[in-house]
């Protein structure tokens, strides 16, 4: 009888980087993930598919499953999860990121909205991340860099510049990845308007993909 429990290992911003594998049932997920990890980080945890963390579970609990690899579990501000819905208003394609979210709050968001013909496929796909969303910088990042065929009035790096406001950007991926390549928007010197918002995280928030959006279709 075969007593092995198949995985399949993913990342939560790059899933079409998988591994299927066999481990033994007493070893906790956390340990499959450092044996087999396709997309390895120097901390991390692990989630199943509803984003609970599931790092010190044994791996007997979670049979072909699919595990979901990202940064350790982070504390701070993000935008509560029962809001979500006032954001959804005006972008009803945002999401939050499992791996930076939890049962209340969450701190990474991807949004899709219309690239106003500067894409191939039409629409801009950008990560939100706003892990103090209620009194820090927060940072854009396009993921479908590659499917730019017009002007964007705004420049997109994939090593953010060594300024204030590239402060806490990351070089040449997704925070939380290292395989989910983004191209950083240069915000400019957006955090004091920011801040004369106050400190409700979806007010910020809002008003911060709104500029990401001006700017990339101005």
């Amino acid at each position: 009888m075969n007593n092995m429990i198949p995985l399949t290992i993913a990342n939560t911003l790059d899933q079409s980087t998988k591994k299927r594998v066999e481990v033994a049932a007493n070893q906790t997920v956390k340990e499959v993930v450092r044996q087999n990890n396709p997309t390895p980080l120097n901390s991390f945890d692990v989630y199943d598919g509803d984003g609970k963390v599931i790092s010190d579970e044994q791996a007997a609990g979670h049979r072909d499953a699919t595990l979901y690899v990202g940064v350790e579990k982070v504390i701070g501000g993000g935008v509560p999860r029962k809001r979500l819905g006032e954001l959804q208003i005006e972008y009803p394609s945002i999401q939050p990121v499992k791996q930076w979210t939890d049962r209340k709050q969450a701190k990474m968001f991807l949004v899709r909205f219309p690239s106003n013909g500067r894409t191939r496929s039409g629409f801009w796909e950008i990560v939100i991340h706003c892990p103090n969303a209620g009194s820090a910088l927060m940072h854009a990042y396009v993921l479908n860099f590659d499917e730019i065929t017009g002007r964007v009035g705004v420049s997109l790096f994939a090593n953010p510049p060594s300024a204030a406001y590239a402060r806490g950007a990351g070089n040449g991926f997704i925070p939380g990845s290292s395989t989910t390549r983004g191209r950083w928007v240069c915000h400019g010197n957006i955090l004091p308007h920011l801040q004369r918002l106050g400190s409700d995280p979806v007010v910020r928030v809002g008003a911060y993909i709104n500029h990401i959006q001006n700017l990339l279709n101005s």
